[in-house]
């Protein structure tokens, strides 16, 4: 009796209010699809954000620490001067203000630390700056009770600088589990959304049973409704193109970045603390430009400003070798491309051209117009390449061949795929080389304005 009931209630509707009934069923499970992709968003975001902000914490420590608290104890040994006057009559930090400073910074690092190598880390670092607080008070007290200066030079050379030398490359090993976890991160968002593709992928068969019945209930006084939810399957469709674009895109962040973390480890053990800052601000600029807001095209002016990045970072390790001229007239800086297309081309050009020449070379990026669509040419007058070899890489960027990660081609590969995908067949990269003459690679994409 209920169900008849319910059965003339709904029969007895207009069309207008049946589909404002399904509009509300629809709109249940819609909102709960957002508030759980809204809720994985800020997890995961919330995750990267306190991998960044661990790193950069860790880093001041990693660039000043030891040099300015081998500086005061050096003034407390010349000087025969003891910590707790070090700062009125020298004007220098106590060292135990400094330790403490340390020490405050990771105690909280090691509650907050995503990876369980990186809290071992914190925990080695608490323990050394225990150890040298002794130590320092065996030189203070030494002072007050006026021992002997070569003594206390002594344990300044063989105490002292020891430990904060191992505190150094402490921090070091901690930024880099840590950033490592960026990775981690990162294989979890693509394992979580391949789940979400999953799920929403069942919901829409799902939902399209019950729009087929609604269609075949309600007759011809829907089909305008049916017009629209085809629509959406084809908006659907271009999601999961794009869902593989941000895939084939994000597989190059990662290579990178353990490159350059590893160039900033070895500036950092050399002591070249202002290369070290000028590397970590390139390496932020570029990021920047990476991330984009999320955006899948940029101009070619972010395009450039991200390349430079890329090369400025690069020159750090190979000034003696690399050079590189860019000349982009103005007229095309407001055209949009694919970000990140230039990058692994560069990289190719540097690795595989540059660097295996003896005395380096130059990189050239220049633009022109081609017919009605636009080509950037990227040049090296590296080692170049064999027909053979030139072949092999041209099949690579065509997806004729398939390139692991780990190949040299790799890069060439995922930027002629995701041309290919947002493009067409049409449009890709043009490999020309000769060996040992250098290396042209010719980037073909469509005008589109910004």
């Amino acid at each position: 009796m209920a169900k008849d009931q319910k059965a003339n209630i709904i029969s007895g509707l207009s069309v207008g209010k049946k589909l404002t009934v399904m509009v509300m069923v629809m709109l249940i499970p819609f909102t709960l699809i957002t508030v759980f992709l809204l809720y994985n968003l800020y997890r995961f975001g919330n995750s990267y954000n306190l991998v960044v902000s661990n790193v950069a914490i860790a880093n001041q420590y990693n660039l000043e620490f030891r040099e300015k608290y081998d500086a005061v104890l050096y003034q407390m040994v010349a000087r025969s001067i003891t910590k707790d006057h070090i700062n009125e009559e020298l004007g220098l930090i106590n060292p135990d203000d400094m330790t403490s400073s340390v020490r405050q910074s990771f105690d909280s690092l090691l509650t907050c630390s995503t990876s369980p190598n990186a809290r071992k880390i914190a925990e080695s670092v608490l323990k050394l700056l225990s150890t040298l607080d002794d130590r320092c008070n065996d030189i203070n007290n030494n002072i007050i009770e006026g021992g002997s200066y070569d003594v206390n030079m002594s344990a300044l050379d063989n105490d002292i600088r020891v430990i904060t030398e191992l505190i150094q490359e402490r921090i070091s090993e901690y930024i880099y589990y840590e950033a490592g976890s960026m990775e981690v991160i990162r294989a979890a968002m693509d394992a979580e959304r391949i789940r979400v593709i999953r799920f929403i992928g069942m919901f829409f068969i799902i939902f399209f049973i019950f729009v087929l019945l609604l269609v075949i209930y309600l007759s011809s006084a829907i089909t305008h409704e049916v017009d629209i939810l085809v629509g959406e399957v084809k908006s659907e469709q271009i999601n999961s193109r794009n869902l593989e674009l941000k895939l084939l895109q994000s597989q190059i962040n990662p290579h990178f970045l353990y490159n350059t973390l590893d160039n900033i480890v070895w500036l950092s053990e050399g002591g070249r603390k202002d290369d070290v800052t000028g590397i970590v601000t390139s390496l932020s600029r570029f990021f920047r430009t990476t991330l984009s807001g999320g955006l899948d095209y940029i101009t070619i002016r972010q395009e450039i400003s991200h390349i430079e990045s890329y090369l400025q970072i690069q020159r750090f390790r190979y000034r003696d070798i690399l050079n590189y001229e860019i000349d982009i007239p103005q007229e095309f800086l407001e055209y949009r491309i694919i970000k990140m297309t230039l990058q692994p081309v560069v990289e190719n050009a540097l690795y595989h051209g540059i660097k295996n020449k003896r005395g380096g070379g130059t990189i050239r990026i220049s633009m022109h117009y081609h017919d009605s669509d636009l080509e950037i040419d990227v040049e090296d007058d590296g080692k170049g390449m064999s027909p053979e070899d030139t072949l092999h890489l041209q099949r690579l960027a065509d997806g004729l061949e398939k390139a692991r990660e780990d190949n040299a081609g790799f890069g060439m590969a995922n930027v002629g795929e995701r041309m290919r995908l947002n493009y067409g067949d049409k449009y890709g990269l043009k490999i020309e080389s000769e060996y040992g003459k250098g290396t042209i690679v010719k980037i073909l994409f469509p005008k589109e304005a910004q």
